[in-house]
């Protein structure tokens, strides 16, 4: 694993200090290399990083640790952010194979949607890494690299059950029988990693469902009923606010929402706040989150949202690095840790792990590690 240094920190900080700024940093990072070269600049070659979109901060956050990784090791980068749209990011893929480059770090909009282009790359013998996201549907992809978003999901599900005293500190069951009113906001049907997080949510949540301790007045219970397209807060708080809408209006007391994506959970805050249930009241739920970012662990200490499922992007990006670079360095893709079921082939898996992140841990795990500072988060 790639040493992150601490002036790769101190750029990552300067990312985050600059979200504000979304557009100007995706341009700025867009076709960006190592030494101001297209693809094939580097000494060492270039590897094409293809990212979404710039609606979640931790895209341009790896995509600049990623650009600063391979110049140490020799390489350039050339990175695209699709906007969020499938047909841009295949289009970017298809100009990326025509300009020659050596590698393909691939974070999909859509994850059936790059067949063909990958089919290509494969033919041109580039390797390629899936990367957060798991490819589906194709043979062309060598090696995939992430979260345990299983675990993710589950550790928004236990922070709602330890919050409503249903489980303790440890998961297991206190015998508390509620019933307690949960619902739902989910990841975005067009990405892998929301089915995953699905499984967490199945895992935790769904038997005391089905015990009837979780009530979901809504109904809207299942993976499609409750999607968020591109995990969008403004997806999210449409969503939420429908729902308080439609089946809150009475006063019935909302104890929890299920929601695994920190942007998503602020986009519910504002839905919450928007229909007069405030925070530090009898009346405001459980709402955790995922990713970390800075926005939400203010939140987190504010009393706002409940907690954050953190990942360490900044290591998973460095580990990016050194897979790929020693493959084209001529060495062999690493024993994995498992291997993953695109619906083509099983594709060899590195997980790293989840850390759920509450305002009694924030010091320990974000701060002590370097990841914010005392002063970003106002601690």
């Amino acid at each position: 694993m790639a040493k992150t240094s601490g002036g790769r920190r101190s750029t990552i900080r300067a990312i985050l200090g600059l979200a504000v700024a979304t557009a100007t940093v995706a341009v700025g990072l867009t076709g960006c290399s190592a030494d101001d070269g297209g693809a094939g600049g580097g000494a060492g070659g270039t590897v094409g990083i293809l990212m979404p979109g710039v609606q979640s901060v931790r895209w341009q956050i790896e995509a600049e640790t990623m650009t600063e990784g391979f110049k140490e090791r020799g390489y350039d980068t050339a990175v695209q952010f699709a906007n969020d749209d499938a047909p841009t990011q295949v289009q970017q893929m298809e100009d990326m194979i025509t300009q020659g480059v050596n590698a393909l770090i691939v974070v999909a909009v859509d994850v059936q949607s790059l067949g063909g282009p990958l089919a290509d790359a494969k033919a041109a013998d580039i390797p390629i890494l899936s990367y957060t996201r798991l490819l589906s549907d194709t043979e062309a992809v060598d090696y995939y690299t992430t979260f345990d978003y299983k675990a993710y999901g589950a550790a928004s599900g236990h922070s709602i059950l330890s919050a409503l005293g249903v489980e303790d500190a440890d998961g297991n069951p206190t015998g508390e029988k509620g019933p307690f009113t949960i619902e739902i906001v989910n990841g975005s049907p067009t990405d892998s990693v929301a089915y995953d997080m699905w499984a967490g949510y199945e895992e935790t949540l769904q038997p005391y469902v089905d015990e009837g301790v979780l009530e979901i007045p809504s109904g809207q219970s299942t993976f499609d009923q409750s999607s968020t397209l591109n995990w969008t807060g403004e997806g999210a708080q449409s969503r939420m606010e429908n729902i308080i809408t439609s089946t809150y209006s009475d006063g019935t007391k909302l104890d929890a929402v299920w929601v695994p994506f920190d942007g998503m959970t602020r986009g519910v805050i504002a839905a919450l706040k928007s229909s007069g249930i405030q925070p530090g009241t009898e009346a405001w739920p459980i709402l955790p989150g995922g990713d970390g970012e800075l926005d939400s662990i203010k939140s987190i200490l504010a009393g706002e949202q409940y907690s954050s499922a953190w990942i360490d992007v900044i290591t998973l990006a460095d580990g990016a690095v050194t897979i790929v670079s020693d493959v084209l360095d001529g060495g062999d893709w690493p024993e994995p840790d498992t291997t993953t079921d695109n619906n083509s082939i099983d594709v060899p898996t590195k997980l790293s792990p989840v850390v759920n992140v509450t305002k009694d841990n924030v010091q320990e795990v974000l701060v002590d590690s370097g990841f914010y500072t005392a002063q970003e988060l106002g601690l």
